[in-house]
């Protein structure tokens, strides 16, 4: 006999409702979305689409590339120096100050992993652009490449130093932190020096990164599907997106299955 005060199945009654409109509105956006774009002159839209990316790879890309290392250094620099000057007159006593430090270096370590993914980005449109050019380099302009280039690996290099640098900066503010940026097993033995709160905040932030991942690849997998089905994209970008998208729910799933074991470790 159901038991219709049930705590759970009241809870999945509330919550239901919102489930299946937020579908149905998905499917309807979807429908519409699927219907304008055959009323749409695609082919023109999508050769627009393909004649920019085929500009974009061959001729900004490589500019960004070379550009990009100068707006990293611009934006982290300042903040930088000033947490040093702020680290140099601290009195190791004042949590506004550190809380202020510990937030500079936080910036700047976010702005060196975007400079960095963005880094691979321009250089993989630089090495879509390289059939423009039918293999060979000397083909287009020798700058925009091999400039591209360099762009590449300085940005690499910038980026590494400067996490060094804050790293180095957050470990000189709490000497209980170790670990090297240049250690291969850094993650973990940075972990190890964390205490508990510190590593709850780090395990509360990474379950926010890991929702944010699996809501990013089904809006990618959405577009990218719609992009095979109208532009010729083929099933390889939603494939990609679906990988992703299984390694992060399988890492996720492993750990949880581990570390809910007794006496289960990292």
């Amino acid at each position: 006999m159901k038991n219709n005060n049930d705590p759970i199945r009241q809870e999945n009654k509330r919550a239901l409702p919102k489930f299946v409109l937020i579908s149905v509105g998905g499917m309807i956006l979807g429908a519409v979305l699927g219907v304008a774009l055959v009323f749409l002159n695609v082919e023109n839209f999508a050769d627009t689409l393909d004649s920019a990316g085929r500009l974009f790879a061959v001729h900004g890309a490589p500019w960004l590339l070379m550009a990009l290392p100068l707006v990293e250094l611009a934006l982290c620099l300042p903040i930088y120096f000033s947490a040093k000057k702020q680290f140099a007159r601290w009195d190791g006593e004042d949590e506004n100050a550190s809380n202020e430090m510990e937030t500079k270096l936080s910036v700047c370590l976010w702005i060196t992993s975007m400079a960095t993914i963005l880094d691979f980005f321009l250089a993989a449109a630089q090495f879509s652009g390289f059939i423009e050019m039918e293999g060979n380099p000397m083909r287009g302009s020798p700058i925009n490449f091999f400039g591209g280039l360099g762009g590449f690996l300085v940005t690499l290099y910038v980026s590494a130093v400067l996490q060094q640098k804050l790293v180095d900066a957050t470990k000189r503010m709490n000497p209980e932190k170790h670990g090297s940026v240049y250690d291969t097993k850094f993650h973990k033995k940075w972990m190890e020096s964390c205490d508990e709160a510190e590593r709850a905040v780090i395990g509360q932030c990474a379950f926010k990164a890991y929702q944010a991942m699996s809501m990013s690849c089904l809006i990618l997998w959405a577009v990218l599907g719609l992009g095979g089905m109208f532009f010729s994209w083929g099933f390889m970008p939603a494939m990609t997106v679906c990988i992703i998208w299984g390694v992060g729910q399988t890492v996720y799933s492993y750990w949880c299955l581990k570390l809910g074991k007794p006496g289960g470790k990292m």
